[in-house]
């Protein structure tokens, strides 16, 4: 038995207009939302310069308060005493304001770790968070 076959071959067409018209709407919509602007700037004005200041938009350094397991203290590297640790806390919150990171040894007194951070508090330091290791 023969099987017919049309000859047209015109197989199914995609409209795609629909997709065409979703395409355009998207298009309207990313250049309706997105803001073009162009940063003022005069070529014919000098600005002063700034000499050493930092740009307001840099991140203070994070200072970093280890707490040994002898309860002993370094600032950074440096070995202090706690009255030694609160001197450098106020300098370095003279100079604007500081974040700090106190890392306390696991083996380390829990009061060893809350002067850290009265230190902090006492020198006017509004951000002092304790660093811990998360398991795997």
């Amino acid at each position: 038995m023969r099987i017919r076959r049309d000859d047209e071959g015109n197989g199914e067409l995609i409209n795609i207009s629909s997709l065409l018209d979703v395409m355009f709407i998207l298009i309207i919509f990313f250049l309706a939302t997105t803001t073009f602007q162009q940063e003022e700037r005069d070529a014919q004005v000098r600005l002063p310069d700034a000499g050493d200041s930092q740009t307001l938009s840099a991140a203070p350094a994070v200072l970093i308060i280890n707490v040994r397991a002898d309860g002993s203290y370094l600032l950074g590297t440096i070995p202090v005493d706690l009255a030694a640790l609160r001197g450098r806390l106020r300098e370095a919150v003279a100079g604007g304001e500081q974040k700090v990171l106190i890392r306390g040894d696991q083996n380390a007194l829990h009061g060893a770790v809350a002067a850290a951070v009265l230190a902090c508090k006492q020198a006017g330091i509004h951000e002092a968070n304790i660093g811990y290791e998360l398991p795997r």
